[in-house]
């Protein structure tokens, strides 16, 4: 038995706490027991999730009862087992959101000091992985430091390919508009060019804060089991956010067998929607258009693409490399020092 302390800035709706669930969920079938640290807890965590929370310096003390610390982007945390030495530690970097896209002065200098601040810190860590190939990437631009892509994952077991959908007109998902960063500002610009060539195109947008005939905002948080029926509801979803370091909601999509029309942007979603051939990408409201029309006409050929896209991306297959990881901190001589 591996025992694991996973640790997290903020444990709350969204991306990080989707793959935290998912770690405690899929890592126990193969010998790894985890426990989760979190700074703030804003949401209860599902059943099966040890939670609790700690402050770095209580962290630091529980991290030394554990076979690996494993840390996802939480500078605290990281900061206090670097500083005290601790050489069992795997970082997984999620990213870092260019500051012009990151909402508000304060949280941007926050950003920005981060950035620096982290120059500082990882490479004192030996084993660093990425959530994506451009996750990657923008490490090696940002610090010179290499990482090993382990992808995030969708849930295979919850998000299953839908039986049967209506494509007479778009029905369209969109289940991050919680923020302006996430695009809630540009899925209603765009979803509007949408509405004058569809009049009865309905879009479900969870967090959205506007509903009427065209637009409906689904609850802002809903029980893991009834996300992918929220899926099986739409045809297409559309993603506006302005920066994606991973893009779980594009994964997702694809599972159920939903393509994805995505804005433009280098980053992570160029790799899944290019990749998978079960999407496309626009730049501008002509292009959205020509991108919609071109689903609706090819629908099964793209969904069948996103299916089988999203089947390199089990949480299982993720939890497996995870393990690898694991044992080999374990069995280095670095470690046991």
């Amino acid at each position: 038995m591996i025992r694991v302390l996973m640790g997290l800035g903020y444990y709350e709706v969204g991306g990080f706490k989707t793959v935290i669930d998912n770690l405690s969920k899929y890592l126990p079938r193969y010998g790894v027991e985890v426990t989760v640290a979190a700074r703030v807890v804003r949401v209860e965590p599902p059943s099966h999730i040890n939670l609790i929370r700690l402050t770095p310096e209580e962290f630091l003390r529980e991290a030394k009862h554990f076979d690996i610390i494993h840390i996802h982007t939480s500078y605290p945390y990281t900061k206090a087992v670097v500083k005290a030495g601790l050489r069992n530690i795997v970082f997984t970097w999620h990213g870092y959101a260019p500051s012009i896209y990151v909402p508000g002065l304060r949280n941007k200098f926050i950003n920005i000091a981060l950035k620096h601040l982290y120059s500082r810190i990882l490479p004192k860590i030996k084993w660093i992985t990425a959530v994506s190939l451009y996750a990657s990437k923008q490490l090696l631009n940002m610090y010179g430091i290499r990482s090993k892509v382990i992808y995030n994952g969708v849930d295979l077991e919850l998000f299953k390919p839908c039986l049967k959908r209506q494509i007479d007109e778009p029905i369209i998902l969109n289940m991050t508009a919680y923020n302006n960063f996430k695009g809630r500002d540009l899925l209603i610009k765009f979803f509007k060019f949408i509405l004058r060539k569809y009049p009865n195109v309905k879009l479900l947008a969870r967090g959205i804060g506007v509903n009427n005939r065209n637009i409906i905002d689904i609850t802002s948080y809903l029980r893991n089991e009834d996300i992918p029926k929220i899926y099986c509801l739409s045809n297409m979803y559309l993603l506006t956010s302005r920066w994606e370091s991973f893009g779980l909601p594009i994964i997702e999509s694809f599972a159920t067998g939903t393509p994805v029309v995505a804005l433009d942007r280098d980053d992570a979603r160029r790799e899944h929607i290019i990749n998978s051939g079960a999407g496309l990408l626009f730049r501008d409201s002509k292009s959205l258009l020509e991108a919609v029309d071109e689903v609706l006409r090819n629908w099964q050929e793209y969904s069948r693409r996103g299916i089988n896209y999203a089947q390199r991306f089990s949480w299982d297959l993720v939890a497996r490399e995870y393990v690898k990881l694991y044992e080999e901190v374990l069995s280095d001589e670095s470690t046991k020092q």
